[in-house]
């Protein structure tokens, strides 16, 4: 900002016929502001830079003499002293005049007929035109700024130039992204004022803009603060735009992915290709709806969860009726911080389902962590097997780390021998279903599944508890088995499961 002197304000319209009577040297003092203060007593508040307005009053009836009175302004860094003079002081006294000379303050006459109301209002006027340009100037510089390319640590390290405070940019949930402290702000004191900016992108609150501060900010540093949040909306449109133009372009090679119609140094050499790296992480998600009622509108709620999925760090395609995502950060995380925004994403998509189409059963399968390209196709395979577990135990979200020993299930699950695997008891059971259009596949499951709690398994049918009694009997008699034996019933169980994961 061009500091404004006292030989600046001697240039106003007001102050054109005013005598310059002593302490030239002063006249490039920078000017902060203009107060008048006729008892010597307010002399203690001037923080200094201001022109004293006085007539002298004060300084006549007061108990200090006229150098100790100049001694005091000297010691409170005044710019200088306009004096109007009058009948109780018509001309200004030689020991202001020499002690304005020793300490370089310009001690200035006012004419008669000119009021302080006029000089406290032009040069204040100067003051906020000249403050309120240089914030203009801040403003223009922060855009083009972020014109050249500037990215939201850019922007914030800019503001702490110029802001005395902590600054912070914020997710829509608050979590700090981005940080720059200005140095004048000091953690150790207290805090005076936070100050919270939304940042709306696309009728949306896309993230925050946060200071902390020793002390309350003007109304010009609060504005400079409100303009950084209107532009760094830009970079999140930006952003938007950007992924949107990605997203279709990947969208192909998504599809291919989740197919696995491709081998690993093709996927290594083409997800490279997209910008993907060695050591980024990444997580592989697929989701399907099952519509006991309106099938037709699985392929709209599928659209209509695409729109809910964050656009950052996500990629995704819809693939007949499941909708896959790929989950990528740019860097090796824990999976404490993987898991957490991509189960919370997964809750959302979940809790708008169930609101909107309260018919459809969500299910979601999550692979475990990679940190190679090369092993993407793996993790696609392990997103389909949380899946498919999530169908066999009527789960709507399935981590393939949580599944524990059951990830050998899956293993086999790929076999085409895994027919074999599967003991008699249950193809047999499984055969009379089909030829008979019966359920008792369906009942063993939740009859094992409840510890052969026939009343528990009874209601959880829908069904009478002599039905259930009759119906488990039925069971043992096709099946050929005794679900006494524990071994048997941990041969079947695994068996019912097994079966519930062949292809229909």
């Amino acid at each position: 900002m061009k500091k404004l002197t006292v030989a600046d304000i001697l240039q106003l319209d007001i102050l054109k016929n005013v005598t310059m009577c002593a302490g030239a040297a002063g006249l490039s003092h920078f000017v902060t502001g203009i107060t008048t203060a006729e008892d010597p007593d307010l002399i203690q508040w001037l923080t200094g830079g201001e022109i004293l307005l006085t007539s002298l009053y004060g300084a006549v009836t007061g108990p200090l003499s006229f150098k100790e009175y100049i001694d005091t302004l000297a010691s409170k860094h005044i710019s200088a002293l306009f004096i109007k003079t009058g009948e109780r002081m018509p001309q200004i006294p030689a020991e202001i005049t020499q002690s304005g000379s020793h300490y370089g303050i310009p001690i200035v006459q006012l004419p008669p007929d000119v009021s302080f109301f006029d000089v406290v209002s032009s040069v204040m006027k100067q003051i906020l035109n000249n403050k309120a340009q240089y914030f203009i100037e801040l403003q223009n510089n922060m855009s083009q700024l972020l014109a050249s390319g500037a990215g939201e640590q850019d922007i914030l390290d800019y503001l702490a130039e110029y802001v005395p405070a902590s600054i912070h940019l914020c997710d829509s949930d608050k979590n700090i992204i981005f940080t720059s402290q200005s140095e004048e702000f000091r953690s150790e004191m207290a805090i005076a004022d936070r100050i919270s900016l939304p940042i709306m992108c696309m009728g949306e609150v896309c993230g925050y803009l946060e200071a902390a501060t020793n002390r309350y900010l003007d109304e010009n540093l609060e504005g400079l603060l409100k303009n950084a949040a209107n532009l760094s909306a830009v970079l999140y449109l930006k952003k938007y735009y950007t992924v949107e133009i990605e997203q279709r372009y990947i969208s192909g090679f998504l599809k291919e992915l989740f197919r696995q119609n491709m081998g690993v140094n093709q996927i290594v050499e083409k997800a490279e290709g997209y910008g993907w790296h060695k050591n980024d992480s990444y997580l592989a998600v697929s989701i399907q709806l099952e519509a006991s009622r309106n099938i037709t509108k699985v392929p709209e709620a599928l659209a209509e969860m695409t729109r809910l999925i964050p656009k950052s760090n996500y990629y995704f395609c819809i693939q007949d009726d499941l909708l896959n995502i790929i989950y990528r950060t740019e860097k090796k995380l824990s999976p404490q911080e993987l898991y957490g925004p991509v189960t919370e994403v997964i809750t959302n998509l979940n809790q708008y389902i169930s609101k909107t189409y309260g018919s459809f059963t969500f299910y979601a399968g999550i692979s475990s962590i990679a940190y190679e390209l090369f092993q993407l196709s793996q993790k696609i395979q392990e997103a389909a097997d949380s899946l498919q577990f999530c169908r066999v135990f009527n789960n709507r979200l399935v981590r393939y780390e949580d599944m524990g020993a059951l990830r050998m299930l899956a293993t086999y699950s790929h076999r085409s021998n895994l027919e074999q695997v599967i003991p008699p008891a249950v193809t047999r059971l499984a055969e009379y279903d089909k030829l008979n259009n019966t359920q008792y596949l369906e009942t063993l499951d939740s009859l094992l599944g409840n510890n052969l709690n026939l009343s528990k398994t009874a209601k959880q049918l829908f069904i009478h508890y002599k039905t259930m009694l009759h119906r488990m009997d039925r069971i043992c008699e096709i099946a050929e088995i005794s679900l006494d034996d524990r071994q048997t019933r941990l041969d079947v169980e695994l068996g019912v499961k097994l079966y519930m994961m062949l292809p229909k």
